[in-house]
């Protein structure tokens, strides 16, 4: 009973102090204090790990049970992998769906001079601002978010990648079995967005049919699928730096495809974003491809 009452007050801590956050930046948000909203989102991060750290009654009894290791000299192609594959699959998901809708894409990015000028940065005919071209400027963006943001975003991913990774889906696999874990630990950190969601449009926008119960429903597939592919390679590396540094790869690049929009849509369920349904596939291949690798991988040892 001891192993259960700590995951219920893992559960309580992570969930309740995530959401308090949440609603007080999605009130932020309302009053204009975009700083705050995002503030809140940032520290909201952190409420998986500490989750960890109060039901374990302290930082010390959680050493041995999290990876906290980066092992560099077994885990450096796993690095590179982690650094760049979040892109990749973003920009393979991109195309895709402006492959199947390429109405929607313009290499002017519309989309950017419609955000730059709804925040009331002055864009000139040609385009430009201060004399830098849209393009220019993207080009930029892809770049911080392929070198250094990733490791940036790292630091905050780790908070949610300790607590999701590192202590829950390991304690459901050993009550649950590996590929019920997977996918249980999957819909629990999507509900975990749902406030953000709800009432301030998170990842999916608002005006879709079905909202907001469509939008957290794909949050739950989407965090599904990309729970199994970080909890892959947690096991794999036994670091937890590795999931954290896709997670805040991830992060860093998944807004940007938006950018290549004619205009900022108001939804966006199919992308181009990963977490869109179109945007997602590669990510949801790879996420099924990992989650049988693993259950066989899981009957193997069983039968040893």
């Amino acid at each position: 009973m001891k192993e259960e009452k700590k995951f219920v007050i893992y559960m309580l801590t992570a969930f309740v102090l995530a959401w308090i956050l949440q609603l007080v930046g999605i009130m932020g948000a309302f009053s204009g204090r975009i700083m705050v909203y995002q503030g809140a989102l940032a520290v909201s991060m952190y409420m998986p790990l500490l989750a960890v750290v109060i039901a374990n009654k302290g930082i010390r009894r959680i050493k041995t049970g999290i990876e906290w290791g980066c092992h560099f000299k077994k885990n450096w192609k796993r690095f590179l992998i982690a650094w760049f594959l979040p892109a990749a699959a973003t920009i393979l998901g991109a195309v895709l769906y402006f492959l199947v809708m390429p109405e929607k894409f313009d290499m002017n990015c519309g989309a950017l001079a419609q955000t730059l000028e709804a925040s009331g940065v002055m864009v000139d005919a040609e385009g430009k601002i201060q004399g830098i071209p849209f393009a220019v400027m993207v080009i930029m963006q892809w770049m911080a978010a392929i070198t250094y943001g990733p490791f940036v975003n790292t630091f905050a991913a780790v908070g949610e990648e300790a607590g999701w990774r590192g202590y829950m889906t390991p304690v459901l696999s050993k009550w649950l079995g590996k590929g019920k874990a997977l996918i249980l630990s999957g819909i629990i950190w999507g509900i975990w967005h749902a406030p953000v969601i709800v009432f301030a449009g998170y990842e999916y926008g608002r005006g879709y049919a079905g909202e907001p119960v469509l939008g957290v429903l794909m949050m739950c597939g989407f965090t599904t699928a990309l729970g199994i592919i970080l909890s892959y390679f947690y096991e794999k590396s036994q670091s937890i730096w590795i999931p954290s540094l896709i997670h805040g790869a991830i992060n860093a690049v998944a807004g940007l495809p938006l950018l290549y929009m004619k205009e900022m849509p108001q939804h966006y369920l199919l992308g181009p974003t990963p977490a869109g349904l179109l945007g997602g596939i590669p990510l949801f291949v790879l996420g099924i491809v990992l989650f049988i690798r693993m259950y066989k991988e899981e009957k193997s040892r069983e039968k040893v």
